[in-house]
């Protein structure tokens, strides 16, 4: 364990980063204007024109305010949250915002209020004639740049340490989560605030990732390396106990399971970890009977299990079946999981590795041998039995001389097994063994038939008239080859089994197109790691899902950090059977419930913690082998060198080169150990201001250029949320970054680190926590689950990633005749039979005009809901701030919420017009609500209501009419698309430059970003002229 760094050192650090804290606030206020941006106004009126100074002010415009404004709008009284009591005859960039918004507000006669005295013309020209000259008085002045500095976000500095230390854990836990700006960012210098609990923070996680990256390079590493093999009877040496693991158990049959404790090969020495065999227990469990007797137990066998325990049964077939090749499973359909109300015990087909004992902490692998499996297309109860054609008939007799009947097959293609059986014979399961492969699945009811008339009661025909009677059912689809088969088939009660028919399906069949859909698909397998419970487990995905890979058995590699995953908090020693088991899970996937081959997995092998290298990675770059022999001193100065450029992101000062040696020279000298020391010093340079900041140098408030470096990380920070890579920093350090930024910017919109940039930006811009946060009624929205939730949040960020990465214009933001989805959301939307991507987004065309666009996703609209009922109010206001860039003002305080079950018989429409007759309510409504009332065709799930419910039509803001959501979508995509644009390249500007607009950016922006029109405001297009933009070039 590494040890504390010297208290003296800690508090002068602690000192310079709160030194910076402080230049950061100083130097964000000097360029963070305020305030929210109006609708613009001509600035016609030159400046010479009026006078500008105090005393004019003072005498034409203080006397008007004080008349018309200011006692409604002062200390005491804030209407609407404006004062005009502080305003000034010289505005700040600040006021400039405000001045614009009283010019509109007295223009537009909404101000004063009818009931209120009003400006006679001559004092609203003198008004209006001062304002326009101080607007433009005001975009003259060179704006004050000042340089920055912010702090990392929370997701920055993760992804920073993570990429600085080659660490994959998640240290930030013990951070609070940032803090969101007005525009509703988190990587905003006005809102990113630094604690005294923070800095705290900063050092603790400084300390741990130190401690997981530096090793003690002379010790034994100990690998935990184990495989689990299934198969029918792969188990030469079974166990002989009855393994029980508690209620609802259910684990494979002892000789269907092999576990085997491996050595990997690795190019180092090691210790191998055995996992404990012996124990004994005073606590144990039959079903949900405690059992308390001392019991020693003597098998890996109690300490690892093969464990299918979930949510019993499953809609057709079985949900798992053990063959000689593995263990097949068909996809694991998810359970609400809520208690009390529905089964907690995970999906069906949940197949867990449960064990006693995991690392404590590194790197793991879990490797899944697996394959797709040949199957069979189970057939629904009820459908059609093949049309007559070319088909193989076996006989009951047949099956009684031998249980295995081999059939000849004359022509390849796909077959139809039907079964005829005599009535009556109740429901039952089935399995058909055709060669290696096997299928099972279950046999409907077939009915007696009456046989005496009137009045008596029915009774199963026999004799003769068997055949005739013998009613057939339609089992399954499959495909064979020509020549011979072996067939095995368990049926049912032999003595009612008549014959089996084998009919080959025309190619243009719909049964032979529906299988060879079938056919095509290929399941994703997950893997998962958690814990086990006793009414459930706790499991966290391994990354995302896997495709499997056409052909046979291939290994599928997940890999993370043990302690990003729930593990169980028991004492060691806790002589309870069921205390403290780890599970790995190992699942199909589901999407949607569409047929699908089952998974066929042969083995699970885990080995952790991982090393490729010994020393790791992490290790070696800090102590270099090449290095050993030298010098420690020397040793030391290049490594902190290097660590201290790779920290800064820029090359590193003499001055703060020799700070940070002098740290490791002070500890080496205390305790003579080079890995101690450097563990000080590295301590150091991660809770520096130079690691936990992004700085831009400025000597003066002159606008002046990045420096290469700081371009490298503004860039960087911006499209991948990230630090630079080596070709930025080559690029800045030849100081030919600023000459190759479009090459850059395609090249790092191409990377897969943008998705980074997508979630993060998409997901603050569009408000999408509002979704993560929002309950949901199950009841009422029944399809709304957790894990469609879960691919609806995914749904607006795969969408903007798609515009941007095709370059498509922005119109499509709005109203698209495609959308991006996966097999979830398409279902979702009825688009099922759109894709066959499983978890991948695509794109896919729609006909359905309620769909297309942000507007219409259902994540978004159920997150503008209260999880029960539309909310036309929240949806408005969400339209007005995200999409086209006019906010309301915030709503005063105690404003009544607008009614909902109130008994009442209004219409929304009438309740709306009633709540904003509230004093202060009409004004912020008049911008709101229009924008809200198309949106009343849809439910709080996203979905569509049922035509009629209610009138969607609605006159805008603006006065334009629309007549329901198309209609906006349309109206937003021409008529407004250049308020659309701005709206996005002003998010875009916020998030890109860290903080808000000044006056004189809002304005450039607006009269600048028109120029992008001609190509119809292509998305890509659009981040590169922010990109090349003074307020992003500058500082």
């Amino acid at each position: 364990m590494i040890s504390q760094i010297p208290q003296n050192c800690v508090f002068r650090w602690a000192g310079v980063v709160a030194a910076a804290l402080v230049s950061g606030i100083t130097l964000g206020l000097a360029a963070t204007p305020g305030g929210d941006e109006p609708k613009p106004v001509s600035v016609a009126v030159p400046v010479a024109v009026v006078d500008l100074d105090e005393s004019a002010f003072q005498e034409r415009v203080q006397p008007l305010l004080e008349k018309y404004c200011t006692r409604c709008h002062n200390e005491d009284v804030t209407k609407s949250g404006v004062r005009v009591d502080q305003l000034t005859p010289n505005p700040t960039d600040r006021q400039l915002f405000l001045w614009q918004a009283i010019q509109k507000q007295v223009d537009d006669g909404a101000m004063p209020p009818h009931e209120e005295p009003q400006f006679t013309a001559a004092e609203k020209t003198s008004l209006n004639t001062w304002i326009t000259a101080a607007i433009a008085a005001g975009r003259a002045r060179d704006t004050k740049k000042n340089g920055s500095v912010r702090r990392l976000t929370v997701s920055q500095y993760r992804n920073t340490l993570k990429r600085l230390l080659g660490l994959e854990e998640d240290l930030t836990d013990p951070l609070p989560p940032d803090g969101t700006s007005k525009e509703g960012f988190s990587n905003q210098s006005q809102s990113m605030v630094l604690s005294p609990l923070q800095i705290e923070a900063y050092f603790d996680i400084a300390e741990k990732a130190i401690g997981l990256s530096l090793v003690e390079e002379d010790a034994l590493p100990v690998i935990q390396n184990f495989r689990m093999d299934l198969g029918t009877a792969i188990n030469p040496h079974p166990c002989p106990d009855n393994l029980v693991l508690g209620a609802n158990n259910f684990l494979l049959s002892n000789p269907d399971v092999l576990v085997t404790e491996l050595q990997p090969e690795k190019p180092f020495a090691y210790k191998s970890f055995s996992m404990r065999t012996e124990y004994e227990f005073i606590e144990g469990y039959v079903g949900n009977d405690t059992i308390r007797a001392w019991k020693k137990f003597n098998s890996i066998y109690h300490s690892v299990f093969a464990c299918m325990r979930g949510t019993p049964g499953y809609p057709k077939g079985q949900a798992f079946q053990v063959v000689p090749q593995g263990l097949l499973l068909r996809p694991a359909v998810p359970s609400p999981e809520i208690f009390g109300q529905s089964d907690t015990y995970g999906p069906m087909a949940n197949f867990k590795i449960s064990l006693r004992e995991l690392p404590d902490q590194g790197n793991f692998r879990v490797t899944v041998r697996a394959a797709r499996y040949d199957d069979a297309l189970l057939l629904e109860p009820g459908l059609p039995l093949a049309e007559p054609g070319p088909e193989v008939v076996v006989t009951a007799a047949q099956f009684v001389a031998s249980p295995d009947v081999t059939v000849t097959v004359t022509e390849a293609g796909i077959y139809q097994l039907d079964v005829y059986r005599l009535p009556a014979v109740a429901a039952g399961p089935f399995s058909v063994t055709m060669d290696d492969r096997q299928f099972a699945g279950t046999l409907p009811e077939i009915k007696p038939i009456a046989a005496g008339g009137a009045g008596k009661p029915d009774t199963p025909v026999v004799g003769d008239d068997a055949a005739a009677t013998a009613q057939g059912s339609a089992l399954l689809l499959l495909r064979l080859s020509a020549g011979e088969h072996k067939l095995t088939a368990r049926l049912g009660d032999p003595a009612r089994f008549h014959r089996l028919v084998l009919t080959r399906r025309d190619d243009e069949s719909e049964a032979a197109k529906r299988f060879r859909l079938f056919e095509q698909r290929t399941p994703s397998i997950g893997v998962y790691v958690g814990l086990r419970r006793d009414c459930g487990s706790t499991l966290t995905p391994v990354g995302p899902p896997r495709p499997i890979e056409p052909g046979g058995l291939q290994e599928y590699v997940f890999s993370g950090a043990i302690n990003d995953f729930p593990s169980p908090d028991v004492e060691k020693e806790n002589v309870n059977y069921l205390a403290g088991i780890r599970e790995i899970g190992v699942r199909s996937e589901y999407t949607d419930g569409r047929d699908m081959p089952r998974l066929l997995v042969r083995s699970v092998e885990f080995e952790g913690p991982y090393y490729e290298t010994w020393p790791p990675a992490s290790h070696q770059q800090i102590f270099p082998a090449s290095a050993a022999g030298q010098d420690p001193a020397v040793q030391a100065r290049a490594s902190l060198r290097s660590f201290m450029t790779r920290a800064s992101r820029r090359p590193v000062t003499a001055e703060e080169e020799e700070g940070v040696f002098a740290v490791w020279k002070n500890s080496f000298s205390s305790n003579g150990n080079p890995r101690q020391s450097m563990a000080d010093a590295m301590l150091v340079v991660l809770t520096s201001p130079q690691f936990l900041f992004l700085i831009e140098n400025s000597p003066s408030p002159e606008p002046e250029d990045l420096d290469p470096f700081e371009l490298a990380s503004k860039l960087s920070y911006f499209l991948w949320n990230g630090p630079p890579d080596a070709r930025l920093l080559e690029l800045a350090a030849a100081n030919t970054l600023h000459a190759s930024l479009d090459e850059e910017i395609d090249r790092m919109i191409r990377d897969p680190q943008f998705a980074r940039f997508v979630s993060e930006f998409t997901s603050q811009w569009l408000s999408l926590d509002k979704f993560d946060v929002v309950a949901i009624d199950a009841k009422r929205y029944p399809r709304l689950t957790r894990d469609t939730k879960a691919q609806l949040r995914q749904e607006p960020v795969q969408f903007v990633q798609y515009l941007i990465q095709q370059n498509l214009p922005l119109r499509n933001l709005v109203k698209s005749d495609f959308i991006v989805a996966n097999e979830v959301v398409a279902s979702y939307y009825n688009l099922a039979s759109g894709t066959e991507s499983g978890f991948r987004f695509v794109a896919i065309p729609h006909a359905q005009e309620n769909l297309g666009g942000v507007l219409t996703q259902a994540g978004i609209l159920a997150g503008l809901s209260d999880g029960r009922e539309s909310n036309p109010i929240k949806r408005g206001a969400w339209v007005a701030r995200k999409i086209v860039a006019e906010p309301p003002d915030d709503p005063p305080p105690n404003v009544p919420q607008l009614p909902q079950d109130d008994g009442s018989q209004l219409t929304l429409r009438e309740k709306l017009e009633r709540h904003r007759d509230q004093p202060g309510c009409a004004k912020c409504h008049a911008g709101i609500d229009p924008w809200g009332l198309p949106f009343e065709a849809f439910d709080a799930s996203g979905q569509l209501k049922a035509a009629g419910v209610t009138a969607t039509g609605s006159t805008l803001p603006d006065g334009a009419q629309v007549n329901d959501m198309n209609g906006l979508k349309a109206y937003l995509a021409t008529e407004r698309i250049d308020q659309v644009a701005f709206s996005f390249m002003k998010h875009l500007a916020c998030y890109a430059i860290g903080r808000s607009l000044t006056y004189n950016e809002f304005q450039s922006l607006r009269e600048q970003g028109k120029t992008l029109r001609s190509n119809d405001y292509r998305m890509h297009d659009m981040i590169r002229f922010v990109i090349k933009s003074d307020m992003f070039l500058k500082k």
